[in-house]
């Protein structure tokens, strides 16, 4: 029994199918780090500089003692800026986009493979709206809280200035990243389309070799 090749129209649908059946895992992966990632923090992360540096230092140089409530100060900034990341709803935004996106990725994987192009390609394009409105959204959430701390001793320094240039210059870049990768994969799902088209049905012509009597 001769096994009859797949339709190259089939070929293309199962090939985005096994695509989006890693999809689903990436949508599982960012789950997963939104969930996870707050719990370990706040499970491992020590609640006082004391825990780390001991009690302050009364007998100690001038320096020791310095020293102790520098890095006291620089330890209760990073702890409101993790506080300010988690009450800005970055990570439960984050696992909801994903949670969808896990939806929609799991429903495609069949729908492609068993050839069903139209609403395949759909699924498809839904996909990657979401992804890109998930990326513009958390991405704009971090840069509202800001991609790196504002310690004190930048302000002094007189480094807060230019920290704040350097986060809006990563801002663009992090928005053109995302147009420009959702876009390559709106290219991706086009390619696919236009390859997996169905041909259309031609008009069957008689030929003049075998012309039927009559």
């Amino acid at each position: 029994m001769t096994v009859q090749p797949a339709s190259p129209n089939l070929f293309w649908l199962r090939g985005t199918s096994i695509f989006m059946s890693l999809m689903f895992l990436f949508s599982l992966a960012t789950i997963a780090s939104s969930v996870v990632t707050p719990v370990i923090v706040e499970t491992y992360w020590p609640g006082e500089w004391s825990e780390i540096a001991g009690d302050y230092p009364e007998n100690g140089t001038t320096n020791e003692q310095d020293e102790w409530v520098e890095g006291k100060r620089f330890w209760n900034e990073s702890v409101d800026y993790w506080e300010a990341l988690v009450d800005s709803g970055l990570f439960e935004i984050s696992a909801g986009f994903g949670f969808i996106m896990a939806l929609i990725s799991a429903a495609s994987v069949p729908v492609l493979w068993s050839g069903d192009r139209n609403l395949g390609l759909r699924l498809c394009l839904s996909w990657v709206v979401v992804l890109m409105i998930s990326q513009i959204l958390t991405t704009m959430l971090y840069y509202e809280v800001g991609f790196i701390p504002e310690y004190s001793e930048f302000e002094l320094n007189g480094e807060l200035k230019w920290m704040n240039y350097v986060e809006k210059v990563g801002l663009t870049f992090s928005m053109a990243q995302i147009l420009i990768c959702n876009s390559c994969l709106f290219a991706c799902i086009f390619v696919v389309a236009a390859r997996s088209k169905p041909p259309k049905n031609g008009f069957d012509l008689e030929s003049g070799f075998h012309r039927s009597e009559g």
